[in-house]
């Protein structure tokens, strides 16, 4: 065994421990007391366990790459192969910048116009450009995983333009930090069920969905967590926009003025 493939698999040992971790992680802050204990130490192993998956999901994707390269697969051979491996990279890229978003609004809650900094803009940029190339390669090359590739490429856009939104115009809405973390921890566990979904819960059971069916492992935790989101968006600003009761001693003089 040479030290790149003991290297390559560390790296997907890595990945799918703290996949599995952060998957468990993910579900405790979404039914525990927002910003109590258990909410914030639960959340904080999630986004450890998530910059590991996603970084090491960019690594292998690109890892593949190589090994492919060196093996002689072409791209003209096998771009399926080639396809997959973009995929990875790309929802790892955006996980990443979906769940830096999440922490990074809620560290500069208290002072908004931090949040924009050259780093966390390249980021976003990033993440469009991410989607752009996944979308140049699934129409140049069209293969069985261009539909996955076309109907999943528009998160990386979505995602970028929210965090440019935001760090541009911090002050648009009110408590519009807490919407973004919010939705961001959410987008990222929607990557982290489709990955597990689409090649844990496959390698488990070994099952097989043939034609048509064969994308709904792929986009169900999207369909699903898309208006799981919006619904939770939508309550929450209905709680903070609902207006303040008057209080008694307020309101009895309010009576007798009348």
């Amino acid at each position: 065994m040479t030290i790149v493939t003991l290297l390559f698999q560390t790296v997907i040992l890595a990945h799918v421990l703290t996949g599995f971790v952060g998957l468990a992680a993910f579900w405790i802050p979404v039914f525990a007391r927002k910003g109590g204990q258990t909410h914030v130490r639960a959340g904080r192993v999630y986004v450890y366990c998530a910059y590991v998956v996603t970084l090491s999901a960019v690594t292998s994707a690109a890892g593949r790459i190589v090994s492919y390269q060196m093996q002689g697969i072409r791209f003209a051979d096998e771009p399926d192969l080639y396809g997959v491996s973009l995929f990875l990279g790309y929802l790892g890229l955006v996980t990443f910048a979906t769940v830096r978003q999440g922490i990074r609004v809620l560290a500069t809650r208290r002072a908004p116009e931090t949040l924009r900094t050259p780093g966390h803009e390249a980021l976003a940029w990033a993440s469009i450009a991410s989607s752009a190339a996944l979308i140049v390669f699934a129409l140049a090359a069209w293969t069985d995983v261009s539909p996955v590739l076309l109907g999943l490429s528009p998160i990386g856009l979505f995602t970028g333009r929210s965090m440019l939104r935001l760090m541009r115009n911090p002050a648009a809405e009110r408590m519009g930090w807490f919407y973004s973390h919010l939705g961001s921890m959410l987008g990222g566990g929607i990557a982290f069920h489709t990955a597990f979904i689409v090649f844990g819960v496959q390698r488990l059971w070994a099952y097989e969905l043939a034609g048509p069916l064969a994308v709904v492992p792929w986009i169900l935790p999207t369909i699903v967590g898309l208006p799981a989101i919006s619904i939770w968006t939508r309550r929450y600003r209905r709680k903070f926009n609902r207006p303040r009761p008057r209080s008694a001693p307020r309101a009895a003089e309010a009576q007798s003025a009348g």
